[in-house]
């Protein structure tokens, strides 16, 4: 166990924050409680489904509420090379939750407080294929355990992310739902609130182009 430990930290010591000066593509995706019967079929499904709420989960959740927590401070590898830290999406309410989704990957986005404003510094691509859109389910008591980047950049301020659980569907300004999380400190390069990332189709059978 020691030198388990041991091989933990060493790992986590040769992983890095990201430094980039581009908006981030979203990467949060998840699996569901419930199939989406009226989705057109043939979407990617992630194994990532939502766990049941455990003890630890308990602790850092409010009871009736859905909500999205970030522990910025429960560091873990979010890929070879990049550290990251953990994210939940928790449901406490006593009502199963339905956000859309493009091929599993949810409308999670993080947002930076700039200039006395929130604003992105990720954005999501958006499929030309009808198949790709769908909803997911959480239902109560469940939530999914995610992981994101740590960011490293010129300008020190403060973070949170936005999911968006309508997907633009609302007319209605007033009817649109967006869930924000707790907010936590890092830093940036403000050439993140304009360049996206981008993306190469890596064949026929992949409808991002952005």
């Amino acid at each position: 166990m020691c030198i388990s430990f041991l091989i933990t930290i060493n790992v986590l010591n040769a992983q890095e924050c990201l430094n980039v000066d581009y908006k981030l593509r979203g990467y949060f995706y998840v699996g569901t409680s419930l199939r989406d019967t009226m989705a057109l079929g043939g979407h990617y499904q992630d194994s990532n489904g939502p766990k049941k709420v455990i003890p630890r989960i308990d602790t850092i959740s409010t009871p009736g509420k859905f909500q999205i927590v970030v522990k910025s401070d429960s560091l873990i590898g979010f890929s070879d090379k990049v550290q990251g830290f953990k994210v939940f999406i928790i449901n406490k309410s006593q009502s199963t939750v339905q956000l859309p989704a493009q091929d599993s990957r949810l409308y999670l986005t993080r947002q930076v407080f700039h200039k006395n404003k929130w604003q992105d510094i990720e954005y999501l691509p958006n499929s030309w294929c009808g198949n790709s859109y769908h909803s997911v389910f959480i239902k109560p008591n469940e939530f999914w355990d995610l992981q994101a980047p740590c960011l490293n950049g010129k300008v020190n301020t403060k973070f949170r992310f936005k999911l968006n659980a309508d997907n633009g569907i609302a007319k209605n300004p007033n009817d649109i739902t967006n869930y924000y999380s707790n907010e936590f400190y890092g830093s940036f390069n403000p050439s993140q609130l304009e360049k996206e990332e981008g993306h190469v189709p890596q064949g026929i059978m992949d409808p991002y182009d952005n």
